[in-house]
């Protein structure tokens, strides 16, 4: 692999069934943008919010959560230095923005504040350093085709299922994490609750390889930098496509960003977007064919062993996070 001539990226957001079958929108947000350097490459800022099921205004808390923090991240790289040091005090700072942005909203509206409540995952990448943000559950996701992906930091969870944090809660600076590592980042992705256990392996705690690299090769193999229109609505559709929706029933976001040119293709990439589904002919490994192709794709779908619940008496499972 090589570098490529600047970033693709890709970013979408869609209501889960769970949602749907309630009448409710889609109550995560993501935002994405290329923001120029001073004296260097432009600067990915990237932005995924999941609102809290159970908060009525979620969906708006998050919306505005993402572009308050790219707004801030834009105020911070014009002002500081290209060289200055990145310290965990310039996240706390970014995430303190981001709360003062809720109140004012909640002050404004007459709301509690905890009507806007959301988690908050960020990621601000330059040339050879990057700086990732999180509280709540989802997901930061690097690294390279040949080494493998990893997550950043752990979903943060409480004790019982579908407990998180919110960046609305009180004491939310306590669980806000943060990493800062120089090091060239080629790519990265930021996801939700809604696709957790789809890409992340729960027995090793890792990436789950299969998920992140067929999605990366579609992005590489797009011939223009920027965030391709046709690869946006890609997305939209495998998100809402049945295959996802029959293994999650939460709202999904997911953002995806390299700057690697490909240098082969994967056997059934096509140029009409992303799909990294296989056919449904396609071996299983045991020389019989895949009969439910997410499953090749995704083994950690039903990683527990346990049949599936019926549809119908799942829809609410796992329709938003609750605050520990």
């Amino acid at each position: 692999m090589s570098e490529s001539d600047g970033w693709r990226y890709v970013h979408a957001s869609v209501a889960g069934v769970a949602h749907l079958v309630d009448g409710i929108g889609c109550q995560d947000a993501c935002a994405a943008q290329l923001l120029p350097g001073l004296e260097s490459d432009p600067v990915l800022v990237l932005a995924a919010t999941d609102g809290a099921g159970s908060a009525s205004l979620s969906g708006v808390g998050a919306e505005l959560a993402c572009q308050t923090l790219l707004v801030e991240c834009a105020a911070w790289l014009a002002a500081a230095p290209i060289d200055e040091d990145w310290t965990p005090t310039v996240a706390e700072q970014l995430f303190q923005q981001v709360r003062n942005a809720l109140e004012r909203l909640a002050t404004d509206t007459e709301q509690p504040i905890r009507e806007f409540a959301c988690t908050l995952l960020g990621a601000v990448v330059t040339t050879d350093r990057a700086l990732f943000l999180q509280i709540g559950d989802g997901a930061i996701v690097i690294g390279t085709p040949d080494a493998g992906y990893r997550p950043v930091f752990w979903p943060q969870g409480g004790e019982y299922a579908n407990e998180t944090y919110f960046v609305t809660d009180a004491g939310a600076t306590a669980h806000l994490e943060c990493a800062i590592l120089s090091e060239p980042i080629v790519e990265v992705a930021l996801l939700t609750d809604g696709l957790q256990r789809l890409a992340l392996h729960y027995q090793t705690r890792q990436a789950h390889q299969p998920f992140f690299r067929p999605l990366f090769q579609r992005l590489r193999e797009h011939p223009e930098p920027g965030c391709p229109t046709v690869l946006v609505t890609a997305l939209e559709r495998l998100l809402a496509s049945p295959a996802i929706n029959q293994r999650t029933h939460d709202d999904k976001t997911l953002i995806l960003a390299t700057r690697l040119a490909a240098t082969r293709s994967v056997e059934g990439a096509t140029d009409a977007g992303i799909d990294p589904l296989p056919p449904a002919t396609a071996s299983n490994g045991a020389g019989e064919p895949a009969t439910d192709p997410i499953r090749t794709l995704y083994p950690t779908a039903g990683e527990d062993g346990d049949e599936e619940a019926p549809l119908e008496s799942t829809l609410r499972d796992e329709s938003g996070d609750e605050a520990v």
